[in-house]
């Protein structure tokens, strides 16, 4: 089993394309190590659509209920106003910013293309990944 993070369309394209490396949390947590990042069913709302046509992430972003890339959980960072001030637009547009909150940092992050299909939690899960 590796622990799982299910994440709204197009946040879980941006993390498979490069695009986001800080997976943005009221919560903090202890765990570090491989993370498999989950695209839940939840089809794309406004803002959705907004972030998918100014970072050009469509096709990524059709992928719903599967698992679309796997990192390594590296740290976990609590937010302050200077640690906010030194992220990129990119990275602010993907990610709810606020002191206080927690920014998951992800590393080695690798897209997968297998579309093995999963139902989704919340909070981090465990996976059965690869499927059998």
């Amino acid at each position: 089993m590796t622990k799982a993070l299910t994440l709204w369309q197009p946040y879980a394209a941006a993390i498979a394309c490069g695009l986001k490396q800080y997976e943005t949390r009221s919560w903090a947590t202890k765990y570090r190590g491989p993370l498999l990042i989950h695209a839940s069913m939840r089809q794309l709302d406004r803002a959705g659509r907004e972030l998918v046509e100014k970072y050009n992430i469509l096709a990524p972003a059709r992928q719903t209920g599967e698992f679309v890339a796997i990192c390594d959980l590296a740290d976990c960072i609590e937010m302050t106003s200077e640690f906010i001030a030194e992220q990129s637009e990119t990275e602010q547009d993907f990610g709810i910013w606020t002191v206080g909150r927690y920014a998951w940092k992800l590393e080695n992050i690798r897209p997968l293309t297998d579309g093995v299909k999963s139902r989704g939690y919340q909070g981090l899960w465990n996976a059965p990944y690869p499927m059998q």
